[in-house]
């Protein structure tokens, strides 16, 4: 099929996070995703330092800018016409998030809408359960926020966005590289930001993990040089595989961890942060299994907006 026969059914959706910005672009009728042509992710770390300034850096808005001029390039050239774009959390936090937004427009066409937590959280929802139909709670562990949704494919049942993430669990405790000293503190903060969780250790649900954090600790267990999101999606992570890659982590500085087979060396500043977010969730909510889904907001977005 060339370029004039899918150009009017191409739909191109860009998610901004805290940490990464991703690209995906795929061939959609009534409202279904029919044939996924491209999906792209680079880490421009937007919310460099948010937590501390409430405001977006130069140097991190000129990073995503020129990847955002990439991305607008390669929807030009496939003849996209449609690029519907969603920032989170570190936008959202921001005091000049409106500035950045006009920025964005002025210079690549590109029309950001900033989203709420619990918007967020929908999409992701609504992608992760596009095969996955089992009554569950979803964790997008982010690089600011962390959202948790309980529910199914028909209803979700519970939402919310806590504002505990990879990037900012590293900036608020372990920014050193020292990962053992404060974790006492970081584990009582995340406790602290999710105690109302405590009801779904009553429910039933299968425990699903979508984003960088979760994804990563496959590619790692699995050793992949190159990432391979076929054996990535619904795989089962065990509490131990968790455990063994945090001691893996943890085993190396920081530049010897950017050579860790299966971790984006742009990731290896966030990951153990992250990871511990994802392990002390699993104890709160007593679970020793965890389900890994490639569907996410990109997904969501795509079938929703």
């Amino acid at each position: 099929m060339d370029k004039m026969e899918i150009s009017n059914k191409l739909k191109a959706v860009i998610d901004l996070g805290t940490n990464t910005c991703r690209l995906f672009i795929a061939e959609v009728e009534n409202n279904e995703i029919k044939t996924s042509h491209l999906k792209e992710m680079e880490i421009v770390t937007l919310g460099e330092d948010v937590n501390k300034t409430k405001r977006l850096k130069e140097s991190a808005i000129e990073r995503t800018l020129e990847c955002l001029k990439k991305y607008k390039a390669k929807c030009d050239e496939l003849g996209v016409k449609e690029i519907i774009a969603k920032a989170t959390s570190a936008t959202r936090d921001s005091e000049n998030r409106y500035e950045f937004i006009e920025r964005v427009f002025k210079e690549t066409g590109i029309k950001i809408e900033c989203i709420s937590g619990k918007e967020e959280g929908t999409y992701t929802f609504k992608g992760a359960t596009l095969d996955i139909k089992d009554e569950l709670v979803l964790l997008d562990i982010g690089g600011g926020s962390t959202e948790v949704i309980y529910g199914n494919s028909e209803e979700i049942k519970y939402i919310k966005s806590f504002d505990i993430g990879a990037v900012r669990i590293r900036e608020k405790y372990f920014e050193n590289d020292d990962f053992t000293s404060n974790y006492d503190k970081a584990k009582k903060w995340v406790l602290d930001e999710i105690s109302e969780l405590s009801f779904l250790r009553e429910k039933k649900f299968t425990l699903v993990a979508v984003a960088g954090t979760a994804t990563t600790q496959v590619s790692v267990k699995e050793k992949m040089k190159i990432y391979d999101s076929k054996i990535v999606h619904k795989y089962k992570l065990t509490k131990s595989d968790i455990v063994s890659n945090i001691e893996l982590y943890k085993s190396f500085n920081l530049e010897e961890r950017k050579n860790i087979v299966g971790l984006h060396p742009k990731r290896a500043d966030v990951i153990i942060g992250g990871t511990y977010i994802l392990d002390i969730i699993m104890d709160f909510l007593g679970k020793d299994t965890l389900l890994i889904s490639e569907n996410d907001i990109l997904e969501g977005i795509m079938v929703e907006a």
